[in-house]
């Protein structure tokens, strides 16, 4: 069994396909078929159902997906630490990260890590897929809110976040109920926003229906329309701290309360690269000084595991 082998197997199980996958590993169909019969040989078993001009894998074929998936991390992981070693300060990080607020405080930190480590390119990819992006090795790490915590996957609780309601006035109050609010003009993300499905999710369960005169998708409008009295509105705090608001009054949201968790996902037993371990230790770092919750062995974990 030949690594080249794997590597034309698991092109085919991709696409599906034989033709294609052969336009993309630049051989010809013919060269590609001999060579997956010469795996198949190996293996003793066949890997793929033909059926007319499609093609599927059969149970042994997804044991040697499987298989073949972590012999190409393993390749990987030698050649990112090879590469660590020798270039250090010089490669690339890729992060992906869900939608919304959290692209901003990725994306700001970005300016004091590009001061810090100039040499290192930085790749955000803002997905709704997140967890496939790591495992698929697109991302070094990822950034959300809610990871199924698959196996093959380490996700660690980075901190807790509450959400405040926003004004261009004081009323004297420092909390408000939810329930009070909702019947003020609101200026919302649109509902495809994480942010704003919490608040839909939250308006159901106390029997009402969140009605915004504005939805906008740009942060910098939401607090310009606040500024200028046409409504207020809900953001988390990591908006609140990242984003010019010393001139606007907020509140704690009460009965409910509005909290959500933001996690950290990873590949278990994968190498750390070099531009990845700084970057989080600069999270972590900007995560303390903001005074977010946390939950500290999880954090005491992640510090160790980046060492």
């Amino acid at each position: 069994m030949e690594l080249r082998h794997l590597e034309y197997f698991l092109m085919v199980s991709k696409e599906l396909h034989f033709t294609k996958a052969a336009e993309k590993l630049g051989i010809s169909q013919p060269t590609l078929s001999h060579q997956i019969k010469m795996l198949e040989q190996d293996v003793g078993y066949a890997l793929f159902n033909r059926i007319g001009k499609k093609i599927e894998l059969t149970k042994v074929g997804e044991i040697v997906q499987h298989e073949a998936l972590n012999i190409q991390t393993s390749l990987q992981s030698i050649s990112s630490q090879i590469k660590a070693l020798t270039e250090v300060e010089i490669g690339e990080l890729k992060i992906a990260v869900l939608p919304g607020e959290i692209t901003d405080l990725v994306s700001t930190l970005c300016i004091k890590f590009n001061q810090l480590y100039p040499n290192i390119k930085v790749f955000i990819q803002s997905t709704d897929q997140v967890e496939k992006a790591v495992l698929e090795n697109q991302a070094d790490f990822g950034i959300g809110f809610e990871f199924n915590r698959y196996d093959m996957l380490l996700v660690t609780k980075l901190y807790d976040e509450e959400f405040y309601l926003i004004s261009n006035q004081s009323n004297g109050e420092q909390k408000v109920s939810f329930s009070d609010v909702l019947d003020s003009s609101l200026i919302l993300f649109p509902n495809i926003h994480q942010c704003r499905k919490i608040l839909d999710k939250t308006s159901i369960e106390v029997g009402r229906q969140i009605e915004p005169i504005i939805e906008t998708s740009s942060i910098e409008s939401i607090l310009k329309l606040v500024r200028n009295g046409v409504g207020r509105s809900f953001v988390s705090r990591t908006l609140y701290e990242f984003y010019d608001t010393e001139d606007l009054f907020f509140q704690r949201i009460e009965k409910p309360s509005l909290t959500r968790a933001v996690y950290l996902v990873m590949k278990k037993n994968c190498f750390i690269n070099y531009a990845a371990r700084k970057y989080i230790k600069l999270l972590l770092c900007e995560i303390e000084r903001l005074r977010f919750h946390t939950e500290k062995d999880e954090i005491a974990s992640l510090k160790s595991s980046i060492l």
